[in-house]
């Protein structure tokens, strides 16, 4: 008897099927619920795992559907993971009441013993909010009480369809309550995120830290204050001193009110939260805190608010440097404080351009770490006017150095960059871009003098002095020792087996008739041959076939317009169809290449030639000019199905799914393909693998000195019923005896028939949680583009 297959296998073990369910959508759980009885059993748990309804459309066809909400109060107890915006969460709260109120017309006895903040469902400091005159209708739904993360953002815009306008998106305090009172029928959350944060008053922030402090499980909590309504330095200082000592990762984004008066936390007798008692302050450190992140300050921190923070932090490893006020600080009394309070810093970030543009305080603190523990260094706005100073810091660590990310950088030396390259063996993600790239350039002479060692390297983001190519200085020989400097230069390029990312920016300079100089952009000119392949029997020379090793490059991008000028100005250094038929032959996975303007497609007046025609043909998921448009649209799914006539109709499927698994740029893709017995079509729905459990996806993008995203053709998504055919309702599922993965073995099995709250509740539920417009195509998706995040 021949042994099982590894997909029967698979799935007989419920853990790893768990485990497979934290990187699908939940469209794709849906898809593998409806295939067959046993895949619905294994993966129902799973596909109410996380619950995300964030806009007020999604919200709204839930409601409306009887049988998608009756499904959804049957597994409420399943939900552990909820992402909502203040819609869901006024509803969640009237919904509650109704609720609770029938139950007490009921008599039902359960209802007495439970505990007392979930039978009354509302603390005492939560005044009435007005939710419920707003709703057209509210339909009574359970508590959630299992939750373990829980996203609310309340700043998120809404057309006023089920909420009146009467709730003020700008003022979020009464909201803030809301949420806390949902945080404390939660108390084994782990994982907290809470957007639009605005407390005013101090029974806010009583209230907001008190809920935290109650969290005794918890791990990773962000807060984002709102645009018109900032804290202040004394409200970041009270959650911090009451997070729980299980807390790892601490992020409160946004800004600070600097000048404020220092409010009154006090509780009196006055006050709402009298019953709650008095806000106890931790006063041990924080021996779990990995991550620390506070809001920025425009004008500055002092000296002695930082030193209170970093005293309870002798475990953070990631910091986002705040910035320090230089008028009423010393730089140095600053990394002194640092070097005694965090001596475990691996990860250094200043996302915001940093005021004094020049980071002596960041690169102070790199410099006192001990040798070879920095792991990550990411900074906007450096200027780095210290000869070497940059790159002796990054060669101290240039053991242990995997990402240096250099955004809005002002001013970089040369040689400083030469010695990342040469020295940074692990480094696998470099970027370095400004607005002139001039002033952050290697030199040719600099990128030649020594081997590159970053044999790891994934991304490079790199601008590239060539000097004028155009015009040689020296006669003969020195034109001869120019282009053996760039065969070198593009032999190290070679090396770089493992990149994935190429942006190359090449360096022009034109000096105006009043004397100044600026950059030309990257695009007019382009790398003096290195997309033409060499032809000795006409003479002509060329570097493609020294990239022959970058087998692994899906993103080529920079000074690589082929109607740019090439630098030796040479007519013969042209891209025909012997270049095209070389990338497609040794370039496999390259899925954008900037050969064209931006939104070529967008323009018809832009011809593309018959060879990148063809070089499409070959590579189909191949772009070729980048696309700024949004990536995300609502999915027709949802539409679909309450437009239809008989969206409640139930479904046989009577297939066995096809998995084909590909690995591509970090993430991996599953494609579940369904076939039926009396049809050939077929549907497959792809999923991008996300870290995390029952995450979704979010908006990629990749950036190289801006913040556009490269839309790429969407990913090809199905219906919950694509292959699937009516039947009654009541027809029971057959037994099934085997499952394979293999198309080849295909046996017509007994139909699974799904109830039409199943059918309801996959559809709307699982559409409202697919991040990706579902367009009909016969070509894979490409994957996102990598993410520079930290």
């Amino acid at each position: 008897m021949s042994p099982p297959l590894p997909s029967v296998t698979f799935f007989q073990l419920p853990e790893l099927a768990s485990l497979l369910s934290t990187f699908l959508r939940a469209s794709d759980i849906s898809n593998l619920m409806q295939t067959s009885q046993k895949l619905h059993t294994l993966f129902h748990p799973c596909f109410w795992y996380h619950l995300e309804l964030v806009s007020e459309e999604q919200v709204i066809r839930l409601i409306k559907s009887p049988d998608a909400f009756a499904a959804l109060v049957n597994n409420f107890d399943r939900i552990r993971s909820l992402k909502i915006t203040l819609v869901f969460l006024c509803f969640q709260y009237v919904a509650a009441q109704e609720y609770m109120e029938q139950q007490y017309s009921n008599n039902d006895p359960s209802v007495a013993e439970l505990p007392v903040p979930l039978k009354l469902a509302k603390p005492a400091w939560h005044s009435n909010p007005n939710y419920r005159s707003q709703m057209q209708t509210v339909q009574p739904l359970p508590l959630f009480t299992h939750l373990n993360r829980l996203h609310v953002n309340l700043e998120s815009l809404y057309g006023g369809r089920y909420l009146s306008f009467a709730i003020n998106m700008y003022n979020t305090s009464p909201l803030v309550l809301t949420v806390c009172w949902l945080v404390g029928l939660n108390p084994g959350l782990t994982d907290l995120r809470i957007h639009g944060v605005d407390v005013p008053t101090p029974l806010s922030i009583r209230v907001l830290a008190r809920s935290i402090s109650r969290l005794h499980n918890l791990k990773h909590l962000e807060l984002k204050g709102t645009t018109s309504s900032r804290p202040t330095f004394y409200d970041v200082a009270k959650v911090f001193f009451v997070l729980p000592p299980s807390i790892v990762s601490f992020k409160w984004k946004g800004e600070l009110i600097h000048f404020a008066p220092i409010p009154d936390l006090n509780v009196s007798h006055r006050d709402l939260d009298w019953d709650e008692g008095i806000l106890v302050e931790r006063r041990e450190p924080l021996q779990s805190l990995k991550v620390l992140e506070l809001p920025s300050d425009t004008t500055g921190y002092l000296h002695s608010q930082l030193k209170h923070i970093f005293s309870h932090c002798p475990m953070v490893e990631a910091l986002e440097f705040p910035f320090v006020n230089p008028d009423e600080n010393d730089c140095y009394e600053m990394v002194d404080v640092i070097k005694a309070n965090c001596p475990r810093i691996r990860r250094v970030f200043v996302k915001q351009k940093y005021r004094d543009g020049r980071g002596h305080c960041v690169l102070g603190v790199t410099e006192s770490l001990p040798r070879q523990q920095l792991e990550t260094f990411h900074y906007t706005g450096i200027q780095d006017d210290s000869p070497g100073r940059l790159g002796v810091t990054m060669t101290k660590h240039s053991v242990t150095l995997r990402r240096i990310v250099l955004r809005e950088a002002i001013q970089l030396q040369s040689n400083g960059i030469q010695e990342i390259l040469a020295s940074c063996r692990v480094l696998e993600h470099l970027e370095i871009s400004g607005m002139r790239h001039s002033r952050l350039a290697i030199t040719l002479t600099d990128a030649t003098l020594a081997p590159w060692v970053c044999s790891n390297l994934k991304y490079l983001g790199l601008a590239v002095n060539l000097g004028d190519y155009n015009r040689p200085q020296g006669g003969m020989g020195e034109e001869q020792r120019r282009w053996a400097a760039l065969e070198m230069f593009y032999r190290n390029l070679g090396t770089l087996t493992k990149l994935e990312i190429l942006d190359l920016k090449s360096v022009a300079v034109r000096i105006n008739p009043t004397g100044n100089e600026f950059d030309l952009t990257p695009e007019s000119r382009i790398f003096p041959r290195l997309l033409i392949l060499d032809d000795k029997a006409i003479n002509k020379r060329g570097y493609l076939t020294m990239l022959k090793g970058l087998k692994e490059l899906r993103e080529l991008r920079g000074s690589v317009r082929l109607d740019a000028m090439d630098w030796s100005l040479d007519s013969s250094a042209t891209v025909g169809q012997a270049e095209v038929e070389w990338m497609a032959s040794n370039w496999r996975h390259l899925r954008l290449a900037t050969f064209l303007p931006d939104n070529h497609d967008k323009f018809p007046a832009i011809d593309v030639p018959e060879y990148l025609r063809w070089l499409q043909t070959q590579l189909p998921d191949l772009r070729l000019s980048r696309q700024f448009q949004t990536r995300y649209r609502a999915s027709p799914i949802v539409s679909s199905a309450i437009s239809a006539p008989n969206p409640m109709a139930p479904a046989t499927c009577t297939s066995r799914p096809t998995f084909t698994t590909t690995h591509p740029f970090t993430s991996s893709q599953v494609s579940v393909t369904t076939t039926t017995s009396s049809s050939s079509s077929s549907s497959s729905s792809s999923s991008g693998f996300t870290t995390g459990p029952a995450s979704t996806a979010e908006p990629a993008s990749s950036t190289s000195g801006f913040t556009a995203n490269y839309a790429y053709p969407p990913t090809p998504t199905s219906t919950a019923f694509s292959g699937s055919t009516a039947a009654p309702a009541s027809t029971p599922p057959g037994p099934i005896s085997s499952f394979t993965a293999s198309s080849a073995n295909f046996m017509p099995q007994p139909p699974f028939i799904a109830s039409p709250a199943f059918t309801s509740a996959t559809t709307i539920i699982a559409a409202s949680q697919s991040p990706i417009a579902t367009q009909p195509s016969t070509s894979p998706s490409p994957p996102p583009p990598p993410t520079s995040q930290p």
